[in-house]
């Protein structure tokens, strides 16, 4: 062993206990902005399923579209619905759309991990305080 492996010196620090509180709550911080973005994550995996599912839905009613178009007769009825629609275009008031709510999926590992650090924080803080 050298001299530098056996030389061991220790620092005084003043205030331990505030500057325990501020590690302990600048952690709290981090824990929280990790449980918003675990969340911000899930919600954004939601759209996209929801997205996808959205798209299939519109495949599948083009195609039973097309099939109903092929059973229906041929007629002159589409000229005077063309015309029946731009004359009521000009009359109809556009409706707001309504908004869809999205589930929330929680997912059990990771979002709990981060509440039961968020918890483990806190007690300590509780107990300096």
């Amino acid at each position: 062993m050298t001299d530098k492996e056996t030389d061991v010196f220790y620092i005084g620090v003043k205030e331990p206990s505030s500057i325990r509180r501020t590690l302990l709550e600048s952690s709290k911080t981090i824990v929280e902005g990790l449980q918003r973005y675990e969340n911000f994550k899930m919600i954004r995996e939601q759209k996209e399923a929801e997205i996808l599912m959205f798209k299939e839905d519109i495949r599948e009613i083009n195609k039973l579209m097309t099939k109903l178009k092929a059973f229906l007769p041929k007629t002159k009825l589409k000229e005077i619905v063309r015309k029946e629609k731009k004359r009521k275009a000009k009359k109809i008031e556009e409706k707001p759309i309504p908004k869809i709510k999205i589930e929330e999926k929680v997912n059990p590992t990771e979002l709990q991990k981060l509440e039961s650090d968020l918890a483990d924080i806190e007690r300590k803080l509780a107990r300096l305080g």
